[in-house]
């Protein structure tokens, strides 16, 4: 029997599997239905809460339907198709600028936060003031069942389409799962809504696009990466942030990955791939995820790890879908329910500036700078300086002109995410900066030196020397 037949047999045989060709294979494009319209009774879930209209922007929501393959490892450790082209129907929503002549060109695809069982822009949380200034678009991609479930719940006229089903009777319920529905749709479904993205199906004048995803999301980005990238090849980089999870499988059956196993770490790509650890992150998996930096032209990396920072910090928690849509799901989503003021440790700047050099590096081969890792003892425990801040990673003037000591957990119910802060007494602060000018002048320093270095953007700088010039230190 010839190859090309028996590969027609494998296909026709339910249950089989399909090895996935290593090649870049054509990827479809789903069809869309929208924009849907907004009402006085009918809304998207998790609308801005950033008044877009001042800035020129639009919001707008989408039906996406299409077919998506289910994938697994088989015992070599090869992708394969556990079941084909299952139909499916999900949402994103779409942030741009009003006017197209205004659009940059830039898209950043985002997989929704799914752990708290709702749908969570947190790239746009984190990062809403870079793709605003930059005239980016944002696409925030409904990514797991559980969070349709919520969306069906929230407005079921708007959402009752909305289907993400298990065809094998499968009875796991990894990646957000349940008794019938499949989350490992989504692989397929995020690869076709980038490929839409570039066919100017949605928005004209794409050049590239990005793909991103925060906490959970990110961890599924990873995923993404090793084993569906290789064969979907859509997108043109990848920023992944703050992956504090373990290994994720492929589908909601997938047999467990060992947390140590080769699959977890980041595989070469020849399109840049930025990740960065917020400290909560590097306690978490106390760095088992690390691997080398690279420049080679198949391998652009980096990965970041930045001290002081939290998973979940304050100034994210102000962007969250508002309380009414939230009552709709039964929901209180409240930040300041862990230790002491939580943590105004402004980790959305290094995602900017991780966002730009990311950019730069896949639109003009420039590669971005390199930092060290957190420091560690033989015992593996993270080393810290006489101010109980973490040594090493990534350094900026909240760690090295420290005004407090920034914890990357917290106690409580819920809160190992929560990163919180104790400040110095007014006495510390004397002894570290004898006068307000002495402690201004260091942070301008610092601030300089690493827009310079690319690390902040000069709005961010500016913003971080304005912020130290207002501060208390010392009163």
């Amino acid at each position: 029997m010839s190859r090309i037949l028996k590969l027609i047999c494998a296909v026709l045989l339910v249950g089989t599997a399909l090895y996935v060709p290593s090649a870049a294979a054509h990827t479809p494009i789903p069809s869309l239905s929208g924009p849907l319209p907004v009402t006085g009774k009918s809304h998207p879930f998790n609308m801005s809460t950033v008044d877009l209209k001042a800035y020129g922007y639009v919001e707008e929501e989408y039906l996406v339907s299409g077919r998506a393959n289910v994938y697994d490892y088989d015992a070599s450790g090869q992708v394969v198709v556990v079941r084909a082209a299952v139909p499916y129907t999900n949402r994103i929503l779409v942030r741009r600028p009003a006017d197209r002549n205004e659009f940059s060109g830039t898209v950043v695809a985002d997989i929704n936060n799914m752990t708290n069982g709702w749908d969570l822009d947190r790239m746009w949380l984190t990062s809403h003031d870079e793709y605003l200034r930059r005239g980016d678009a944002y696409v925030a991609v409904t990514s797991a069942p559980n969070a349709v479930a919520s969306l069906r719940k929230f407005d079921p006229a708007r959402y009752g389409k909305l289907s993400w089903p298990d065809q094998r009777g499968c009875a796991g319920t990894a990646l957000n799962s349940a008794a019938t529905t499949e989350g490992g749709l989504v692989w397929d479904i995020f690869s076709q809504v980038g490929a839409a993205l570039k066919s100017n199906k949605l928005l004209r004048g794409v050049e590239k696009v990005y793909a991103t995803g925060y906490s959970q999301s990110g961890s599924y980005l990873i995923r993404y990466i090793n084993a569906i990238h290789p064969r979907a090849k859509v997108y043109d980089g990848f920023l992944i942030a703050a992956a504090a999870g373990g290994p994720r499988p492929l589908n909601k059956c997938s047999a467990a990955i060992p947390a140590d196993d080769p699959r977890n770490v980041i595989r070469p790509t020849a399109v840049p791939v930025i990740k960065m650890q917020t400290q909560t992150d590097f306690y978490m998996d106390g760095g088992a995820s690390r691997r080398d930096d690279s420049d080679k032209p198949n391998d652009k990396y980096r990965l970041y790890e930045v001290p002081g920072s939290g998973h979940a910090h304050s100034y994210t928690s102000g962007f969250a879908p508002s309380p009414e849509d939230l009552a709709r799901l039964g929901v209180i989503y409240n930040y300041y329910n862990c230790d002491g003021v939580g943590t105004t440790f402004p980790m959305h700047y290094l995602y900017n500036a991780a966002h730009v050099n990311l950019d730069r590096w896949a639109r003009k081969n420039i590669a971005p700078p390199r930092a060290d890792r957190i420091q560690v003892d033989a015992a593996g425990q993270t080393v810290l300086d006489q101010h109980g801040n973490a040594v090493g990673g990534v350094r900026t003037p909240w760690v090295d002109l420290p005004t407090a000591t920034y914890y990357p957990t917290s106690t409580g119910a819920n809160c190992a995410l929560f990163g919180h802060m104790a400040p110095f007494s007014q006495s510390k602060l004397l002894e570290l900066y004898p006068n307000h000018g002495a402690y201004s002048r260091a942070v301008i320093s610092q601030v300089d030196k690493l827009v310079a270095d690319r690390w902040l953007t000069r709005a961010d700088g500016a913003a971080t020397i304005n912020e130290a010039a207002g501060a208390p230190v010392p009163k």
